[in-house]
């Protein structure tokens, strides 16, 4: 099947339409096979929950490219919509929080474990032995949980349709404490830098205070937390951003783990 037009790219994949009702997530060709079959466990794990995504029907290769098929859904992210007008921030940050809230009250069997991941990252993450040692002591003191966690939740991942908003890209998806998801959420609106190929990104950083503000305290309307619950995590979520490997967030991400983890 060819590929149709082009609807959207992000930094691991393009977005085509693909035949009739569907499009097709292609992965960059760098993309190990696993990670892709991980995606498309992920999705179809989650989808029987009722919440809000588009439906995941098979894995393919496109021009030597894997890709997951995907139901279409016709509509904007919620970024996209940011950049057009930046007025909009704390309405796009209540919806963000409210459909957030949502994921975390469900529960699923068979999602990888949050504090695994989180483990797996603080061992793998280029930071002082000594930090490290800090964190995973940090990590193994707090309780564990089996809400939902999208593990990448932001704007860019909430597409917006004339049926309502939908959550999209379940690859990080985990078992785990919402503490560490809201946390890992509300980091990246606080400091995330947009990838190059986004235009307008200067209204992102317009509109990035009231969005934060928005976001957190919708959710934390939605689905209350005690900061004994969410100041932990914030050392433990830069941790999880820094090893993704993103320069530009690099030293103000060493900066807030450098101070929450000075005191333990």
């Amino acid at each position: 099947m060819e590929l149709g037009a082009k609807l959207g790219q992000g930094r691991e994949a393009e977005v085509y339409r693909y035949g009739e009702g569907q499009v097709v997530k292609l992965f960059f060709a760098h993309t190990p096979l696993n990670v892709i079959e991980h995606e498309f466990k992920m999705a179809s794990t989650i989808q029987d929950s009722e919440l809000p995504m588009a439906k995941a029907y098979a894995t393919v290769q496109v021009n030597g490219r894997g890709g997951i098929v995907y139901e279409l859904l016709e509509g904007l992210t919620l970024l996209h919509v940011l950049l057009e007008d930046h007025s909009k921030a704390a309405w796009i940050g209540e919806i963000s929080a409210r459909l957030h809230a949502r994921v975390h009250r469900c529960r699923k069997e068979h999602l990888p474990s949050q504090k695994e991941a989180y483990e797996k990252k603080i061992r793998a993450v280029k930071l002082d032995s000594g930090l490290k040692d800090k964190a995973l002591r940090l990590l193994e003191q707090l309780p564990d949980s089996q809400e939902v966690c999208h593990g990448d939740f932001h704007p860019d991942n909430v597409l917006l349709t004339a049926q309502g908003a939908y959550v999209i890209d379940w690859i990080n998806a985990k078992s785990g404490h919402r503490a560490a998801d809201f946390v890992l959420s509300a980091l990246m609106l606080k400091i995330a830098e947009l990838p190059d190929h986004i235009p307008n990104a200067g209204q992102f950083h317009l509109a990035r205070a009231s969005l934060y503000k928005s976001y957190t305290q919708s959710y934390l309307k939605e689905l209350p937390l005690s900061k004994e619950e969410v100041i932990p995590w914030i050392p433990l979520a830069a941790i999880f951003r820094l090893e993704q490997g993103i320069g530009s967030e690099h030293y103000r991400l060493l900066k807030i783990i450098r101070r929450s983890l000075s005191h333990l």
